[in-house]
């Protein structure tokens, strides 16, 4: 044996002993191409992701300018909203044919649309309108048509609410006084203003309202009103009038009136309403005009309203319901233009009412109620005279259907 073969054999005998190896050049050579397969990949993948970061960066771009439409879309759609209900009712009153207001009252039923719209014209102002095509208690004409249901627009005016807390509402609008619009509840054209005094949202304020029901009132007032919560269970609503008319002027002389001043010269409101229980509240509202009368004669210048309410509906919420007992005591010089609850609260009047409300299916509210009443109460009217406005007692029943949209 030769000496290199013997180093050979040598050398592999102490490798084996020593677990020592060698790699061959060819295996040098693939882990060389791994590793540059791999940075080609790396390279690859990184381009891939810088696509894909400017893919995700479009799409984030095309989704803003998406959102950006839709929210003016929204907007858009958030500045004009138009409200309203439609109301059908049956009435069975015995007051028809006893008193000068139902004389040409043939019908029970009645239908009314109240159409309202808001338009926003920033943050701080909205523009309104309101439009009413009424069928009740309209008064019927020699021709046989009835009054009040032409759907005009009727009153239009601007509410703002100002980043300071004042608010204004100007224009021509339904303006109430007194919690259940006991001293006025009716179309004035004017301004009125309030401001927070209270952290609790106690507002002092003030208005000018001049007569906008019938063309033919001609006169107005003014005065301030105190409104909004006392503690945390008590709110007011307080206001003064004075009227532009003294207390013997004729008022409405396009009617062809010639008696003094009904109203008097100046009246104020007080209300407050107060949650009793759970679920139960309580809102009372007194009234007095100056009105005086004629010697021997009551001022008869004095109204109480008093109503109990269990529960509230909510239009959108099937199932809720409520029930009210009111009683009202409005005598004949005891108000200036209330409201008179579409004819159920009369002046000159004192009696009860008691009603419920449900909600059968969404935006659909049921309404029933009864009253019983006396009517042109004042102690010196007696039957029998030739005005039309004998006393009565009334008895009123009405079931309506309110549809909300």
């Amino acid at each position: 044996m030769n000496r290199k073969k013997t180093g050979a054999i040598l050398l592999g005998l102490t490798m084996g002993l020593t677990g020592t190896a060698f790699a061959a050049p060819a295996e040098e050579g693939d882990i060389s191409a791994r590793i540059a397969a791999i940075e080609a990949q790396q390279q690859q993948l990184a381009a891939q992701l810088e696509a894909l970061k400017a893919e995700n960066s479009k799409l984030k771009a095309e989704k803003a300018e998406t959102d950006n439409k839709v929210n003016e879309v929204k907007k858009e759609q958030d500045r004009v909203k138009v409200y309203g209900f439609v109301r059908a009712s049956w009435d069975k009153d015995t007051a028809r044919g006893q008193a000068a207001a139902w004389r040409d009252e043939k019908e029970t039923s009645r239908y009314y649309l109240n159409l309202m719209g808001d338009l926003k014209i920033n943050d701080e102002w909205t523009g309104h309108f309101q439009s009413e095509t009424n069928q009740r208690f309209a008064h019927s004409t020699t021709d046989g048509k009835l009054k009040k249901e032409d759907g005009q627009i009727q009153r239009i005016w601007l509410s703002g609410n100002l980043k300071n807390g004042l608010q204004i509402n100007a224009g021509r609008k339904w303006s109430p006084l007194g919690m259940q619009f006991s001293l006025i509840g009716c179309t004035t054209s004017g301004i009125d203003v309030s401001y927070p005094i209270t952290k609790q949202g106690l507002r002092a304020g003030a208005f000018y309202y001049a007569m906008a029901e019938y063309p033919e009132a001609d006169f107005s007032m003014y005065g301030p009103t105190l409104s909004g919560p006392i503690g945390h269970n008590f709110d007011i609503n307080i206001a003064y009038a004075k009227l532009n008319k003294g207390r013997t002027e004729i008022i409405n002389k396009a009617w062809g009136a010639t008696e003094k001043n009904p109203y008097g010269d100046q009246a104020f409101v007080i209300s407050g309403a107060t949650n009793v229980a759970k679920n139960l509240r309580l809102t009372a509202d007194y009234v007095q005009t100056n009105h005086k009368a004629d010697p021997g004669h009551d001022d008869e210048n004095r109204a109480y309203l008093a109503r109990l309410d269990y529960k509230w509906t909510n239009p959108s919420v099937v199932g809720s319901f409520g029930a009210y007992l009111r009683y009202h005591n409005i005598q004949a010089h005891g108000n200036i233009w209330a409201d008179d609850a579409w004819g159920s609260l009369l002046k000159n009047s004192r009696g009860w009412t008691i009603g419920f409300k449900y909600v059968p299916w969404k935006n659909i509210e049921w309404e029933t109620f009864y009253q019983i009443s006396e009517c042109n109460m004042s102690p010196w009217q007696a039957t029998g005279t030739t005005s039309g406005e004998n006393r009565f007692t009334r008895n009123l029943i009405r079931t309506q259907l309110d549809y909300h949209f």
